[in-house]
């Protein structure tokens, strides 16, 4: 779809059992023949956002997109780049650059941003990606962990493989299967944390994923 804009921006509220999604999605003037199909084109994405969240979800999902649009063809939004900087929205770095690409005022988050700091010391750059992955490996790799949060804390002068504090909270199928399954997290939490050090090598091969 060569249409659609690299610069997407989705909100969802949840509200009981329905999630309502606001869409922004830059589109690309030179892929869009006219109004009636950049119309198109918006209905069409909003159905893929409204799939997409349904199917994750299990609830009733409904999709607005563009919702600043105005009624004529100068007043929606087409860009030349697909990027929503064209118009001054530049994305400063700590923002909405989180590592996991989530703003989310409802659940834990850090006001760090990762983007632009040192791979091998800075701590809001280095935890911010050990948390982030630590939760998706315990949801991936213990059968029973259905949700998994990470919080770490630092302390100057002490080493980034020793955190002050690692608090690790993570929702089971079963609650009783906690104790069970505590070696395994612990363990999961050990391995991430040795990694720390050798993080830059990523960082240095263009393959850290910083949002």
């Amino acid at each position: 779809h060569p249409e659609i804009g690299e610069d997407v921006k989705v909100m969802g509220v949840r509200s009981g059992e329905r999630i309502a999604l606001t869409v922004a999605c830059a589109l690309v003037g030179r892929h869009v023949r006219d109004l009636a199909a950049y119309r198109a084109l918006k209905s069409g994405i909003g159905a893929i956002a409204q799939a997409a969240a349904g199917e994750a979800s299990g609830l009733e999902c409904v999709a607005a997109v563009n919702t600043a649009d105005g009624e004529d063809a100068a007043s929606v939004y087409l860009t030349v780049t697909g990027l929503s900087a064209e118009a001054g929205d530049d994305g400063q770095v700590g923002r909405g650059n989180r590592v996991n690409g989530l703003i989310t005022p409802y659940r834990p988050m850090s006001l760090e941003a990762a983007a632009g700091k040192n791979p091998v010391t800075h701590v809001g750059k280095l935890y911010n990606i050990a948390a982030h992955r630590l939760a998706q490996t315990l949801v991936a790799e213990i059968a029973g962990v259905t949700e998994a949060r990470c919080l770490l804390v630092s302390r100057i002068g002490q080493p980034i493989t020793q955190p002050q504090i690692a608090d690790i909270q993570v929702r089971l199928d079963d609650p009783a299967a906690l104790a069970a399954l505590a070696p395994r997290i612990t363990q999961a939490v050990h391995a991430q944390l040795e990694g720390l050090p050798q993080l830059w090598r990523e960082s240095l091969a263009g393959t850290l994923t910083l949002w």
